[in-house]
């Protein structure tokens, strides 16, 4: 641990860019926005269909993709988070501490439980 050279700046500079890839501070961009956007054109694709096989086809696919691409954004998150921790920890001179916080970078727990 002690061949640490962590540039502080860059990693924020990484972080800041994943971040906006995520959605960013309006949340509404990224990877957040092509969620949404695809739940409204799935809601949108059922209305026109007008069909019940197909509007049941969308709603299972939404049922089991949805809670996946949620989970990525969650996970990005924690990663995000983690990193984050781990380069302050390691800029205050925690280095067991920056060891810790990324070893969980990127855990997430299972909301089924």
């Amino acid at each position: 641990m002690s061949g640490w050279d962590i540039d502080p700046e860059g990693v924020g500079a990484v972080l800041n860019k994943v971040y906006s890839h995520t959605g960013g501070e309006d949340g509404e961009g990224g990877l957040v926005g092509t969620l949404t956007s695809m739940g409204k054109h799935l809601e949108y694709a059922g209305e026109c269909a007008k069909s019940f096989p197909v509007n049941y086809a969308l709603a299972e696919f939404a049922e089991h993709y949805g809670p996946q691409l949620n989970n990525m954004v969650a996970k990005t998150a924690s990663a995000i988070d983690g990193c984050s921790t781990a380069t302050r920890a390691y800029m205050n001179g925690n280095l067991e501490m920056a060891a810790e916080a990324q070893n969980n970078a990127g855990t997430v727990t299972d909301p089924d439980l």
